[in-house]
């Protein structure tokens, strides 16, 4: 029963974060395009519907590997080429970008333990 609510939980803020793409659109694009983004319109449209599938995935439990890994996927991306802490001038900016990074990375862990505990196991 935990475990339902923690997902449908989990599901929720991928669900919410996805819809934030769409309705603070232009404020995210000026934000990717801040950080050199290829293409920020369209990887902000791909990324809302990535969100929305893996947080629905998470919620429902179909096609819960691909959703989790799909969300993996974005997380990965999201760090590397949004967050670079390690390239920015300002310490204050740089504190932000690097607890987004580490949190990306702590929620992709996240998403590989429930793929394995959940789904089918990945790991034997």
């Amino acid at each position: 029963m935990i475990k339902s609510i923690l997902l449908t939980l989990l599901g929720v803020f991928f669900i919410l974060n996805g819809l934030n793409h769409f309705f603070n659109s232009k404020i995210l694009e000026e934000y990717a395009e801040k950080r050199s983004l290829f293409a920020p319109k369209w990887m902000l449209l791909i990324s809302g519907m990535l969100l929305i599938f893996g947080g629905f995935t998470l919620i429902s439990g179909y096609f819960l590997i691909y959703g989790c890994l799909g969300l993996c996927i974005f997380l990965i991306i999201a760090s590397f080429s949004i967050h670079k802490f390690w390239s920015l001038k300002d310490k204050q900016e740089s504190m932000m970008e690097s607890m987004h990074f580490t949190k990306n990375w702590a929620i992709t862990f996240e998403l590989i333990y429930i793929a394995d505990t959940v789904g089918a196991p990945l790991f034997s």
